[in-house]
């Protein structure tokens, strides 16, 4: 039997220092799911998830070379979420 699908949500991440309009925020949110479910998916993680709120997570800053695409800033919060949550090295 195939494992189930598991998906990632974020109803809310807190970008400081970073001058974006609303459309490209839902974009950089809809990229960061995909990452984020992608690496959690890709370390086993997602079963210590299955059915699991994180109400609030503090995360490491993540630095990145100016200047950078919408999906180079998903992918270094992706990962630096990741290890906050203890799924990736």
């Amino acid at each position: 039997m195939s494992d189930p699908a598991h998906t990632v949500h974020i109803d809310r991440i807190v970008l400081t220092d970073l001058a974006v309009t609303p459309d490209r925020a839902e974009r950089i949110q809809a990229l960061l799911e995909v990452e984020l479910q992608r690496l959690l998916a890709q370390q086993g993680f997602t079963d210590n998830l299955t059915g699991r709120d994180v109400p609030h997570l503090e995360v490491p800053t993540t630095h990145l070379a100016e200047p950078h695409s919408d999906r180079q800033l998903a992918q270094g919060v992706a990962q630096s979420i990741a290890q906050a949550l203890g799924g990736v090295d």
